[in-house]
């Protein structure tokens, strides 16, 4: 039987080698705009697309091992943390996707910390 802990560390490691994954293509997208003027969108290509799944996979494993270890059922751990991730994985993925639009209309703005 595998650790709870040992299945949280796995989770956080998927979570890093994905979102590195996904944020490589991010930037490889914005750089193709900046240099030639290629779209950004869609967004749903096949490495955009797993390397998303793959982070939320990872999130997903890192919550059901981290509420076993605070003695949860591996059930009610397993649905909660499919819950959690997916929810939040798919309105982050909504807020890409708007970051992205306003990079090819060119209507992004700078943030200034302290300044609303």
């Amino acid at each position: 039987m595998i650790a709870t802990t040992t299945v949280a560390w796995l989770g956080g490691a998927l979570i890093v080698v994905f979102s590195f994954a996904f944020v490589r293509v991010l930037q490889l997208k914005i750089q193709g705009w900046n240099r030639e003027k290629i779209s950004p969108l869609p967004l749903e290509g096949f490495y955009s697309i797993s390397s998303w799944v793959g982070t939320l996979v990872g999130l997903t494993l890192m919550f059901t091992g981290f509420l076993e270890t605070l003695t949860f059922s591996p059930i009610n751990s397993l649905v909660s943390s499919l819950i959690l991730a997916f929810t939040t994985g798919i309105a982050m993925w909504g807020v890409v996707k708007g970051l992205l639009r306003e990079v090819e209309s060119g209507e992004i703005k700078e943030i200034v910390p302290g300044k609303f």
